[in-house]
C-alpha cells in the first residue's frame, strides 16, 4: 500500500511540476556591430555639441548607425561617448538627442551604461 502511494505522490508532482513556466533569462545588452575605430567622426560631434547639437552636426553618426536597429544604434552611439565625453550626467540626453535626430528611437528605458 505504501508503494501504490508513494508512486501516486510523484505521479501528481510530476504532472503538476510540468506545467510550472520557466523563468525567461534577462535579454542581453546591446552590442555595436560596427567598429569603434570607425566612430571616431562620430565622438568629434559630441565634443562639438557642448555648444549645439543640429542635424548638420549629427550627420557623421546618422550615416554610421543608418541601417541599425534602435539597440545596436544606441551602443554604437554610446561607445562614440565614452570616447570623448566624461561628464556621464549629460550623456544619456545627449545620445538621445543624437538618436532622435538620426530619426532613431531610443528603447524605452535606454541607458548608457
Amino acid at each position: 500500500m505504501m508503494k501504490n502511494t508513494i508512486a501516486l505522490f510523484l505521479i501528481i508532482n510530476l504532472v503538476f511540476l510540468g506545467f510550472t513556466k520557466a523563468q525567461v533569462p534577462p535579454p542581453q545588452a546591446p552590442v555595436c556591430p560596427r567598429d569603434s575605430i570607425n566612430f571616431i567622426s562620430c565622438s568629434n560631434v559630441f565634443r562639438l555639441s557642448l555648444i549645439l547639437i543640429n542635424k548638420q552636426t549629427v550627420l557623421p553618426c546618422c550615416t554610421l548607425v543608418a541601417g541599425l536597429d534602435a539597440a545596436a544604434a544606441s551602443a554604437c552611439i554610446c561607445n562614440a561617448v565614452r570616447i570623448t565625453i566624461f561628464n556621464f550626467l549629460t550623456i544619456n540626453l545627449r545620445v538621445n538627442q543624437v538618436l532622435r535626430l538620426c530619426r532613431i528611437l531610443p528603447p524605452a528605458g535606454f541607458r548608457c551604461a
